[in-house]
This record gives structure tokens, C-alpha cells and sequence, in this order.
């Protein structure tokens, strides 16, 4: 199964129902067949195919579809980041968006498409992509209906999040976690951005963006995601623990699994000043091994039984990235 040609930038709708939120399973393999052929970007929208839009009623009680979305959107995620890497695609920028996101269709994709591929396309789609070349996708086996999620009674998220990292080569794991720190939070979402100082022993240190551009990349992603009422605050941080070592107002931490141990050392520093705990809320790991097996199955390390160590061995991150454009000076041209 071939979901496009080869093309630069490509826009892939796929429906969201509540079974699949549960089991995107089916939906895998078309993921994956659309970013192994994309060579620049790719945009994956989720829209539901009849009645109201799925991702508001999720957005309206976060707390309780925590789970569920996290889950789904590693997956996804996951399954992008395969897609682009096992073809060689090292560079090409993957990312998510909701039908029923806020913002203007006409500023949150990464790129004018030049094909659109899709199952169901609603107008607000089919309007932002007016004039290109469409393909309609081999339509899978779908799960059946799963409830309906809409009718979920409001619960509020957290007023206010914070998450922290590099965000170096802003790629398919941190936009996992800005995501769904973005789902889950009220009012104000805080992203520390590691200062350029802390970054001078990584791992080809002299390929690590700079501060300005990783600053740069994650506010333009949270434009794309569409805010809404929820005010991003990107900032560079100078330690681990940035301002949740002493800001009262944050009740939200989100951390990858893999830094777990991070988060409850925040909550041990808030606890010698009288701080409140905050709720750490974790996100699945992207794991760089993920595989495709023909065009049917894809394949996941199961991460259930490894430790904290093997994860961060296992997780996709800016570390190999740098080492390919290492490797591969005369490909490495970014906008």
C-alpha cells in the first residue's frame, strides 16, 4: 500500500471516532506509508466523520481522557517518526493537528500541501488545501463505535503546566509532550528551554540549535496546535528545575517516562519550601526502534518491563539526529 507518491510537503486526514482514540491500531500503517513518502513535511489531521468534532469534547475534560489521548498521540507519533526515519528522511517535520483545534486552517499547517491525502476530508480541510492534488486513502478495517465521548460532563485540566528539555531539533517526542501538555492545561502552559550553557557537552554540541531557534520552533508549533485561551509562556530555563523549583501557581508537571525521576525531584525541592506537589503526569516514549513489517503490522518495542535506563537508550531523540547530520553534512540544509 502506497498512501502518496513521493512528495515534498503532504497533508493526510484520517477520521477520530471513539474506538479508534482507543485503538488507532488500523490507522498505524497509513501513518507510516504517508511520512516514508514525504521528503519535507507532513501534516496528520484528525477529524470526525459525522456529528460533532471529537476533539473538543475531549479538550473539555482533559483529567478524565488523559490516558487515552496520551496513548493515542504516542502512537501516532510514533508511528510518524518510523515512517520518516526508515526512509532515510531524517529532517522531515511531522507533527498532529485536531478538527476542532482552535486557530485559522489557513496557519496551522507546516506547509501549503502539495497532495492531500484522506478518508473523510470535511470542507475546513479541503478549504485549506483549495487547488492540490488529492488521493483518497484504501480505507482499513475499522473498529466499531466505542461510546460516545461527547456526553463526558466538563472537568476542568490544570490551571497552569510546565514541562522542560532541550527541544533541540524540535522533533516527533517533543511535540508529543507540548502537545498534550497543551490538552491538559487551563490558563498558562510554561516551556523552559535549556539555556545554551548547559548544552556545550552534548553529543556533537556544535550541531545543537541555538537558544533563539529552539525558542523560536516551539512557539511556532503552539501556534500551529492553536492555543486558544491557553497563554504559552517559552522561556530559557538555567537548571533542571526551572521555576517550578519556586512557583506556587503550577499543580501540572508533564514528563516523558523516561525522566520520571525528574519530576519527583521537583516535588522533593517544593516539599523543603512549603510548596504544594504537583501532579506529575507522564507521557509514552517514542522509541527510535519502532519498524514496519510490509504494509500491514507495525511493530513497537514494549516497553512495559524496561527500566529508566533502557528507555532513555530506546527513545527517539535530538542525540541520533545530530549524529546523522553529522554524518550527512551535504544533507542537513534546514530552513
Amino acid at each position: 500500500m502506497r498512501t502518496i507518491p513521493d512528495t515534498q510537503n503532504a497533508l493526510l486526514v484520517l477520521p477520530l471516532t471513539p474506538a479508534l482514540l482507543q485503538d488507532p491500531g488500523p490507522l498505524l500503517p497509513t501513518v507510516y506509508q504517508a511520512a516514508h513518502h514525504a521528503t519535507s513535511t507532513l501534516t496528520v489531521v484528525f477529524s470526525t466523520p459525522s456529528g460533532p468534532q471529537l476533539y473538543p469534547a475531549l479538550r473539555a475534560a482533559p483529567r478524565v481522557h488523559w490516558d487515552a489521548f496520551q496513548h493515542f498521540l504516542g502512537k501516532v507519533y510514533a508511528a510518524l517518526a518510523a515512517g520518516h526515519w526508515g526512509a532515510g528522511h531524517i529532517l522531515v517535520d511531522v507533527e498532529v493537528r485536531f478538527d476542532g483545534e482552535p486557530g485559522d486552517w489557513k496557519h496551522k499547517l507546516l506547509a501549503k500541501p502539495d497532495v492531500v491525502a484522506f478518508l473523510d476530508a470535511p470542507a475546513i480541510i479541503e478549504a485549506a488545501a483549495a487547488g492540490v492534488t488529492q488521493h483518497l486513502v484504501p480505507t482499513p478495517k475499522l473498529p466499531s463505535a466505542a461510546g460516545d465521548l461527547s456526553e463526558t460532563a466538563p472537568a476542568p485540566g490544570y490551571p497552569e503546566t510546565a514541562i522542560g528539555g532541550t527541544f533541540d531539533h524540535l522533533h516527533a517526542a517533543h511535540k508529543l509532550l507540548i502537545n498534550t501538555q497543551l490538552f491538559v492545561t487551563e490558563k498558562r502552559m510554561f516551556v523552559g528551554v535549556i539555556s545554551d550553557s548547559l548544552l556545550a557537552s552534548k553529543s556533537n554540541a556544535k550541531l545543537v540549535d541555538k537558544l533563539d531557534r529552539r525558542i523560536a520552533d516551539v512557539k511556532a508549533f503552539l501556534q500551529r496546535c492553536g492555543p486558544g485561551d491557553v497563554f504559552p509562556d517559552v522561556a530559557e530555563i538555567h537548571d533542571g528545575l526551572g521555576p517550578t523549583a519556586w512557583d506556587p501557581s503550577f499543580t501540572g508537571l508533564v514528563v516523558s517516562r523516561e525522566t520520571m525521576t525528574g519530576g519527583k525531584e521537583v516535588n522533593r525541592v517544593r516539599s523543603e519550601k512549603g510548596l504544594g506537589a504537583l501532579d506529575i503526569l507522564s507521557v509514552d516514549v517514542i522509541s527510535s526502534t519502532v519498524a514496519s513489517d510490509g504494509d500491514d503490522v507495525l511493530h513497537t518495542v514494549d516497553l512495559g518491563e524496561v527500566d529508566d535506563a533502557q528507555l532513555k537508550n530506546l527513545k527517539m531523540g535530538s542525540t541520533a539526529i545530530r549524529e546523522w547530520m553529522a554524518a550527512h553534512p551535504q544533507q542537513t540544509t534546514r530552513p
